[in-house]
């Protein structure tokens, strides 16, 4: 998924996302990839913490990750670092951190990939190479999954 912390449709595609995660379980393999928008002034930030936060622990920038979904009317700098202290992250490095090379590298990586594959708004999902460009409701997801275990993983275009 290609998402910004600050869009309420993202919010909407991490809802569904989650009842998908909860249906299939290990069978789906889910990737977050940043794509924060330009007119949603807290949207990067919110992607610098949460990879200052993966810096610390994978686990607990997982956890950041939800608490911003959950919490989206709360963006801020100072919702950020109250979250970090509350996960038991290292507030000082975690706010160091969010403004590193490394993780302004990785964000832009996520974009530059979200271009390429046509992605400009958000959320874009990629379902084993099949674009879904919105917060679709879960049944068009099931669909796509289901067609793509009755293809063997393909869409069966190929």
């Amino acid at each position: 998924e290609f998402s910004d912390f600050q869009c309420p449709y993202c919010t909407r595609g991490f809802q569904n996302v989650e009842k998908l995660r909860a249906k299939y379980g290990a069978k789906m393999r889910f990737i977050y990839k940043h794509l924060p928008l330009a007119f949603h002034p807290q949207a990067m930030p919110a992607a610098q913490y949460m990879e200052a936060a993966a810096l610390q622990s994978a686990d607990k920038a997982w956890e950041f990750h939800d608490k911003l979904f959950e919490n989206q009317d709360k963006l801020s700098e100072e919702f950020f670092k109250e979250t970090g202290k509350a996960l038991g992250l290292d507030v000082a490095k975690l706010k160091k951190d969010a403004k590193s090379d490394a993780v302004k590298q990785k964000i832009d990586a996520d974009m530059a990939e979200a271009k390429k594959f046509g992605f400009s708004g958000t959320p874009g999902f990629l379902l084993n190479g099949i674009p879904v460009n919105g917060a679709y409701p879960v049944e068009h997801f099931d669909s796509i999954i289901s067609r793509l275990e009755t293809n063997g993983g393909s869409d069966g275009k190929n």
